[in-house]
């Protein structure tokens, strides 16, 4: 019976793809005038009526639902490669020449404005913040390691996130837009 069921699926869907790609190509072309971007939008659109296909009745008003969905992408990657482009024009030094190699510059860089805010700490936050967020220790560890109590260690741990999240925020102008990725892991608390 499956065997039966996937194949009445797949022969339903070979019929409409017949049936509409051709139209929602030429709907996506009049978005998005790049053939290459289109066809990958086009088998967008097709990939998400078979992943939806149990959830929509195919028979009816497929049309309409190939055409939003062909439309939706569509807008989709033209706000994205506005956004993008956006980026690129305010910080021109971030068009490297992989993802990966962009990745990787901005995750210097963060982690290059981090060390300079945690060298701005006293001492003793300092450490807190390195034994704590950059070595895993706990407080209890870092206070016994420290000499000083629980809760000093706590509210010194406290004063050195506020200070580095404020340090970031003042340098955060001259990051890329794609934003403060790690901060996250070192600061949460």
């Amino acid at each position: 019976m499956t065997m039966l069921l996937n194949k009445a699926e797949l022969a339903a869907f070979d019929s409409i793809y017949s049936q509409y790609h051709q139209a929602v190509f030429l709907n996506i072309c009049k978005l998005v005038p790049q053939q290459e971007v289109a066809e990958d939008i086009l088998q967008e659109v097709f990939l998400a009526l078979w992943n939806n296909r149990r959830k929509l009745e195919l028979t009816n008003d497929v049309a309409r639902w190939l055409f939003v969905v062909s439309y939706n992408k569509s807008i989709q990657y033209l706000k994205n490669a506005a956004k993008e482009k956006t980026i690129l024009s305010t910080h021109p030094e971030q068009a490297v020449s992989t993802d990966d190699d962009n990745f990787a510059a901005m995750k210097e860089m963060q982690l290059h404005l981090i060390s300079d805010a945690i060298e701005q700490l006293s001492p003793r936050k300092k450490m807190i913040f390195r034994l704590c967020r950059l070595e895993g220790k706990s407080l209890q560890e870092a206070a016994s390691i420290l000499g000083i109590s629980h809760h000093t260690a706590k509210e010194y741990l406290k004063a050195s996130s506020s200070f580095i999240k404020t340090y970031i925020a003042t340098q955060q102008a001259s990051l890329p837009v794609a934003g403060l990725i790690l901060l996250g892991t070192y600061l949460h608390y």
